[in-house]
């Protein structure tokens, strides 16, 4: 099975890196989540950073148990488009995953999917960015000698970007949209039973490096 995941999580890399667009707008937010859900009522928030070739982000996250195999977050991010601080934007969003392969509770170490949707928008510089796509989530969790979960994990989704300028005569306004692919592979590592850190990489529209914790709170 490891070698099998493996296998599809490269091929995935060779068949989709020719058409992550340049040109793309990207998430603002990365992943910084598993394919395990959380379960009903429970609850977390994580505070992150990304550092991207196109902009770089302060977020934060809520996310929350919808049901037993169902997450919801919603997302607020500072992004900061020429990395100097001098024109920093808001951008928000929310999500959904199902958990639609569940792992083995016993061993606590076998591969597990979700998928969902997603949807972001950004203030943009005379203009705006909506994303609205669904994505496709795997994980396989190893047990460390501590206990502790060790988790990589790889997201690919698929979005509608429409990006919209309002500009000054005599240009006026204008829009685009377009279907764009993103994928992003990363590793979660369990400090506590409370605490998770996350690093991540982000190749799409806004290349990036993320770094978050994240912390139970109900």
């Amino acid at each position: 099975m490891k070698k099998l995941v493996l296998a599809a999580a490269l091929a995935i890399i060779l068949c989709c890196s020719s058409v992550f667009a340049d040109g793309a707008v990207g998430s603002a937010f990365g992943t910084f989540g598993t394919a395990h859900s959380l379960g009903m009522g429970n609850g977390n928030a994580l505070v992150g950073v990304g550092i991207g070739d196109d902009r770089n982000v302060l977020l934060g996250r809520i996310n929350y148990g919808l049901s037993r195999f169902t997450d919801g977050s919603i997302k607020l991010a500072l992004v900061d488009p020429d990395g100097q601080g001098s024109s920093t934007r808001i951008a928000v969003g929310a999500d959904f995953m199902y958990q639609f392969m569940v792992m083995d509770e016993v061993t606590r170490s076998s591969f597990e999917m979700g998928a969902g949707g997603m949807f972001e928008y950004y203030d943009l510089e005379h203009g705006s960015a909506l994303l609205i796509g669904a994505n496709l989530l795997g994980s396989y969790p190893f047990v460390l000698d501590n206990g502790k979960l060790l988790t990589p994990y790889g997201r690919f989704g698929a979005r509608i970007e429409r990006v919209s300028f309002d500009l000054p005569a005599p240009l006026g306004s204008t829009s685009d949209t377009n279907l764009e692919f993103g994928l992003n592979l990363g590793v979660a590592w369990e400090v506590t039973k409370t605490v998770n850190l996350y690093g991540e990489f982000q190749f799409d529209g806004n290349d990036a490096i993320f770094l978050g914790a994240e912390f139970d709170i109900f």
